[in-house]
């Protein structure tokens, strides 16, 4: 749904997108994703929340592989090649309040990349309204000091995303989001749907002006358009997703989901 789902968010997924969402749960969640993207980078993410009478409490684990990496000198000369990987672990909560669902994300970073590695602390906070069939959504992602590889810091990629969500009759969902990076990244759009084709079987369209980058030839020259369908019932949720990224290829999403 080209990532517009800051206030659509309710599920455990939530402790990514937005850990409001996890106080939407009367039961306990298990979900699993796997995404192979370009360059042989693979994305894998776990998570699981427990809904309680004090609160959800959520718990997370993702790990991005960017594969093997050609090394070169200072001359431009090929090395010895290196790996590079990113891994966070994450704890979440999440409650209601009279006038909204809040909740906050904490999250381990670790950074590897050859024979140096960096660690960081970062946080994600969030925030849901539901007004009838409108759904308003509020997160900033990411706040922390950032990753120290030997004498340099890199800054994480803040995010302030700002989402909408209208319900409509027969389980179909329309969304829209701006998310800022206010550290120089810009303001980016992203707008989304769902269609239930028939009983708990779904069909998901979107775009991001994110990856909107001219490049490639034919479907690969339509980079932002996100496409997906799912399957969902009380217990189980399959979903796959497809995201052209030009040049470079496409990026294939499945992920798998269980409440109990």
């Amino acid at each position: 749904m080209g990532g517009a789902y800051t206030a659509l968010a309710d599920d455990a997924n939530a402790i990514y997108w937005n850990p409001a969402g996890l106080a939407k749960l009367d039961k306990r969640e298990f979900t699993a994703s796997h995404a192979e993207m370009f360059e042989s980078t693979r994305l894998d993410f776990l998570a699981y929340a427990h809904p309680t009478a004090q609160g959800t409490f959520a718990a997370a684990a993702t790990y991005l592989s960017q594969g093997k990496i050609d090394g070169r000198d200072s001359l431009g000369r090929q090395t010895a090649g290196f790996d590079a990987s990113d891994a966070a672990i994450s704890a979440g909560y999440a409650r209601k309040l009279e006038i909204a669902e809040v909740g906050a994300t904490f999250k381990y970073i670790r950074s590897h990349i050859g024979s140096t590695e960096a660690q960081a602390i970062a946080a994600d906070v969030g925030a849901k309204r539901e007004l009838g069939r409108i759904v308003l959504g509020a997160a900033m992602r990411n706040l922390g000091p950032g990753l120290k590889f030997q004498d340099q810091r890199n800054d994480l990629p803040l995010r302030l995303a700002l989402g909408s969500a209208y319900k409509f009759d027969g389980g179909h969902i329309a969304a829209a989001e701006l998310i800022n990076g206010p550290r120089g990244a810009g303001t980016d759009a992203a707008f989304g749907g769902e269609y239930q084709a028939v009983k708990n079987f779904y069909l998901r369209a979107g775009y991001t002006t994110q990856t909107a980058i001219a490049g490639g030839s034919g479907f690969d020259a339509a980079r932002g358009l996100t496409m997906g369908l799912g399957f969902r019932n009380g217990k189980w949720n399959l979903d796959y997703a497809v995201l052209p990224s030009g040049e470079l290829g496409r990026s294939h999403r499945f992920s798998m989901g269980t409440r109990f």
